[in-house]
């Protein structure tokens, strides 16, 4: 508390001070002319918290289940994942710009940020068995907070994110498990969940590059390529990544493709801003490939004995969906399929999402 408190008044000191006078404290010298282009270009590389400006809200909400997986009613493996997400225009320089984003290798750059809390719940193949076998997927939860920093221009788009968390009791799965099953007399009641992970602080960094090829348009309907690669780094995700987007349709945005959960939004730009067309529709297809080295969820934990399975080192991912637009409010849905994640795994996962958004300032 006392440290709190003497960085608080550190920092009021600080504000009082870069908002006083100059000359209430110094000499009134003249300036020469080099003196005052120095003191024009540090105004223009200036930046403060006051510059930000809110773009989007975005909720995400991914499960298993008949809703919103539209081709299956299952319960297990990865079971369920929510997140709240805000989106920020940063406010930066021309001259803050120029160094973020060098004009040798980024034209006319956009630039934005975001924060999000997400959860993410993994489950056995049968939630009623109170004892797991040995092979079967590891009960765990995962609850992170996200810090995403984005720079494009028109034909690339660079995201770079630092998630802090903690797996195990503490993500609050299986309490989140419980309540939305005790909701609903008909769902079964998860037994599985003292198998679960250990309490582990987590740490991990992503990076994704995505390119945008030149649009085109067939009777009316507009279409575009988003191939992209990636990587993860951390004691929950250390794999690497390539992905291959196609969409189509009708005032398709600016932006570097659908909003995901277990993947990104597009910072960079907002939903809509005034002289967009009010409506914008696209339907999508995706295909990717992982290449994991580690996962958390499959492994177990770094420093505590847990339940642990073998992962595979290649993953397969296919995903189609659709979003759609009216003026500020965003609404997006699909359907994923992956892959067998483990050897002992009985069969592929697949599982549905919904995303929900609106602009601010509209």
């Amino acid at each position: 508390m006392h440290t709190l408190s003497l960085l608080a008044v550190s920092l009021c000191c600080a504000v009082a001070w870069a908002q006083s006078d100059p000359a209430d404290t110094l000499p009134a010298d003249p300036i020469d002319e080099q003196s005052q282009g120095e003191i024009f270009n540090a105004d223009a590389s200036r930046w403060s918290l006051k510059d930000i400006a809110r773009r989007d809200i975005t909720v995400y909400w991914e499960n298993d289940g008949t809703v919103p997986n539209l081709v299956s009613n299952t319960d297990r493996f990865y079971t369920n994942g929510f997140g709240v997400e805000l989106s920020f225009d940063p406010g930066f320089s021309d001259e803050l710009k120029a160094k973020l984003a060098p004009a040798g290798e980024w034209t006319d750059p956009r630039f934005g940020f975001g924060l999000s809390i997400k959860q993410r719940i993994f489950t056995g193949v049968d939630i009623t068995d109170p004892a797991p076998a040995v092979g079967d997927h590891p009960y765990s939860g995962y609850l992170y907070f996200g810090f995403s920093f984005q720079r494009a221009d028109a034909k690339k788009h660079d995201h770079f994110e630092l998630d802090l968390g903690v797996v195990g009791e503490r993500s609050q799965a299986e309490a989140v498990q419980r309540f939305v099953h005790n909701l609903f007399p008909d769902q079964d009641t998860p037994q599985g969940w003292s198998s679960q992970h250990a309490n582990e602080l987590t740490i991990n960094f992503s990076y994704d590059r995505t390119w945008k090829s030149e649009p085109g348009t067939i009777a009316g309907v507009e279409f575009e390529m988003l191939p992209s690669v990636g990587f993860d780094l951390g004691n929950v995700s250390t794999r690497a990544r390539s992905r291959l987007t196609f969409r189509a349709g009708y005032n398709i945005p600016d932006d570097f493709g659908p909003a995901s959960l277990l993947g990104f939004k597009d910072h960079t730009i907002s939903r809509f801003s005034q002289g967009d067309p009010e409506c914008s529709i696209y339907a999508y297809f995706t295909l990717g490939v992982d290449a994991v080295a580690h996962s958390i969820f499959l492994e177990g934990n770094t420093f505590a004995t847990s339940r642990s399975v073998d992962s595979e080192p290649l993953l397969a991912q296919a995903k189609f969906g659709v979003a759609a637009r009216y003026k500020a409010f965003y609404l997006g849905w699909s359907q994923s399929f992956e892959t067998e994640s483990y050897e002992s795994q009985p069969d592929a996962q697949t599982w549905g999402s919904l995303v929900v958004g609106c602009s601010f300032g509209y």
